[in-house]
C-alpha cells in the first residue's frame, strides 16, 4: 500500500509519493487534518468549517464546507469529493469527466498529470448559466490499478471566490489518497 500526496497548481498538476507509514505533516495554521477512513484519505479542514460523509448507491460523497449542510440543505463554498469504486477504465472516465465539465462554463485552465497508477485531470471554470455565477476548480483522478474514480470540486460564488480560494488552494494542495483504494 502506498499513499500519494497530490499537489495541484493552477496550470499544472503533479503528485509526489509518500510512504504509507508517514503521517501527514503538521497542518497549517487555521486547518486540521480530517482522516476519511472509508477511502483511506486525509483532507485539510479549515477551522470552523463542516464535514459530512454519506453513501448513496455506489457513490461515496464527502463534503468540506463553510456552511452547515445539515442545517441549510446545501452549501455555497466548499469541496465535494465523490468516490466511485470499480469504474472500468477510471483514468479514461476521469479525462472524459473533465472534458464534459469544460463544456459547461468558461474554462480558465485545463491540465493533466500522472503519478504511478493515478491519472489526474483538472480544470478551473467560471460558470454563469446557474445564477449566482460561481467559479469551480475540478480535479478528476482515475486509478488504473483499482478502477477507482475520484471527482473533487471546490466551488464558491464569484463574489467570495478570491477569499474562498485561499482556503481551497491549501485543501487541494495537500490532500492524501491511498493508491490501493
Amino acid at each position: 500500500m502506498s499513499t500519494r500526496r497530490l499537489l495541484p497548481a493552477i496550470a499544472l498538476l503533479f503528485a509526489t509519493a509518500l510512504p504509507a507509514a508517514d503521517p501527514p505533516p503538521k497542518a497549517p495554521a487555521g486547518f486540521a487534518w480530517k482522516n476519511v477512513a472509508s477511502i483511506k484519505a486525509a483532507f485539510l479542514l479549515p477551522d470552523g468549517w463542516f464535514f459530512k460523509e454519506e453513501l448513496r448507491k455506489d457513490v461515496r460523497g464527502i463534503f468540506l464546507s463553510k456552511e452547515n449542510i445539515d442545517q441549510m440543505g446545501k452549501f455555497d463554498t466548499g469541496l465535494t469529493i465523490n468516490v466511485f469504486k470499480n469504474k472500468k477504465d477510471a483514468p479514461a472516465r476521469a479525462r472524459q469527466y473533465i472534458a464534459e465539465q469544460a463544456q459547461g462554463g468558461d474554462v480558465v485552465n485545463l491540465w493533466e498529470a500522472e503519478n504511478g497508477v493515478l491519472k489526474l485531470y483538472g480544470a478551473r471554470m467560471h460558470v454563469t448559466h446557474d445564477p449566482p455565477a460561481f467559479t469551480e476548480h475540478v480535479l478528476a483522478i482515475g486509478n488504473s490499478k483499482t478502477d477507482t474514480l475520484y471527482i473533487l470540486m471546490f466551488e464558491s460564488p464569484d463574489t467570495t471566490w478570491d477569499e474562498a480560494w485561499k482556503k481551497g488552494e491549501v485543501i487541494l494542495g495537500n490532500f492524501r489518497l491511498d493508491d490501493e483504494i
